[in-house]
């Protein structure tokens, strides 16, 4: 019972850094690059992440030159990439317990 409370508690933990990171590059994008946020549509809510994933928007976010910018959209990527990786590693661990627990 431990085990799964940790796992949990870390899985957690992990999204909530993820949003938050996220949240911080979406902010950042919309104060320190104004042109580049009215060209993605100036997006609201739930739609200010697909329009980060479109290709088009992609393609703007791309060619942002602020250092502070930049360095949020790495440690977002990042994040997002530990999450993910955290839970293709205890879905894959629980899916091997189970496989030859008896």
């Amino acid at each position: 019972m431990i085990i799964l409370i940790s796992l949990i508690a870390i899985w957690v933990l992990l999204l909530w850094l993820m949003i938050a990171d996220e949240y911080r590059y979406y902010a950042a994008v919309k104060m320190l690059e104004p042109e580049i946020w009215r060209q993605l549509g100036a997006p609201h809510w739930l739609k200010v992440p697909v329009v980060f994933v479109s290709p088009d928007g992609a393609k703007l976010l791309k060619a942002i030159a602020h250092p502070n910018v930049q360095d949020l959209a790495k440690r977002h990527y990042r994040s997002g990439s530990v999450f993910f990786g955290y839970t293709m590693c205890v879905l894959a661990g629980a899916t091997t317990y189970f496989t030859f627990a008896v």
